[in-house]
């Protein structure tokens, strides 16, 4: 009696498909055992790669393990939901294409009618594989664009920020406490001019920073150097005006731009963040 075929069924999602397209990994799973179960196919594991990006099998725990366990001949053939959930890197589809061949492991795709085993099989995902790299690049390409117009309509282009909550999705509002941790860095600096003295004025006054962290030389020297609380936005090397409310004036600001590098030529350290002053 011819035993079944062994299968692996490989299931990932970035949040960014999970938002634009709902391939949520519960979903894959459900549709791939049916699959396998119509098949005739006995599953012997499963592998799966949650919120990771199909740029590279670097990053992905679970794809490595399953090229592993490949090459030690565990299952025969490997199913997926969509050649992009396996890899939008061309070069990766090779190189693993090329691993399985050679221990003798057939791919599967529920959605496109995949056949390993033969050569048009193996040009047809080959081509595949072109257009979704091309899919990945041109989505890069879009999100780049898109960040690019946000900066130069004053959005925020980052996360969390120390002195300010989110104000939707476009900007940011103050946040008291942390505004007023904010605007002491600027004015002890001004005062002492040495940034391991206000981290120690700092620390004795209980300031933390947004994960609650304490002051050190080095994030007073982020605080200092960041334009953002002057009220514009650094994106890419260049300043825009940003749509949210300052903590401290751009004069304050490029005061202390002019003194951090005065410093830092005097004591013949650069800072890791280097001064950038807001032209008026």
């Amino acid at each position: 009696m011819t035993r079944p075929q062994r299968a692996a069924i490989y299931i990932r999602v970035s949040t960014l498909d999970q938002a634009r397209e709902g391939y949520s990994l519960e979903a894959q799973e459900a549709s791939l055992r049916k699959y396998c179960h119509d098949k005739g196919y006995e599953i012997v594991d499963l592998y799966a790669d949650r919120g990771i990006s199909g740029k590279d099998i670097d990053h992905r725990p679970d794809m490595r393990r399953l090229i592993t366990d490949a090459k030690s001949g565990k299952f025969d053939v490997v199913v997926f939901w969509a050649l992009s959930r396996f890899t939008r890197s061309v070069a990766d589809l090779y190189n693993v294409m090329q691993i399985l061949d050679a221990h003798h492991v057939a791919l599967a795709s529920y959605t496109e009618p995949f056949d390993t085993t033969s050569p048009i099989g193996r040009a047809m995902i080959g081509i595949v594989g072109v257009f979704a790299q091309l899919e990945r690049e041109l989505t890069g390409e879009r999100v780049r664009a898109a960040m690019d117009t946000r900066a130069a309509h004053g959005k925020r282009t980052c996360g969390e920020v120390l002195g300010y909550d989110l104000d939707g999705k476009d900007s940011f509002k103050i946040n008291p406490h942390e505004a007023e941790y904010v605007r002491y860095v600027y004015a002890t600096y001004l005062t002492t001019k040495s940034l391991s003295e206000v981290a120690a004025l700092c620390q004795a006054r209980g300031y933390r920073g947004k994960r609650g962290k304490s002051p050190t030389a080095y994030t007073v020297s982020v605080i200092l150097t960041r334009p953002i609380y002057a009220g514009y936005n650094l994106y890419k090397g260049q300043l825009y005006k940003g749509n949210h409310p300052p903590i401290v004036t751009v004069d304050t600001y490029n005061r202390v731009q002019s003194l951090l590098k005065r410093q830092g030529s005097h004591v013949g350290r650069p800072l890791t963040n280097n001064p950038i002053r807001i032209p008026k």
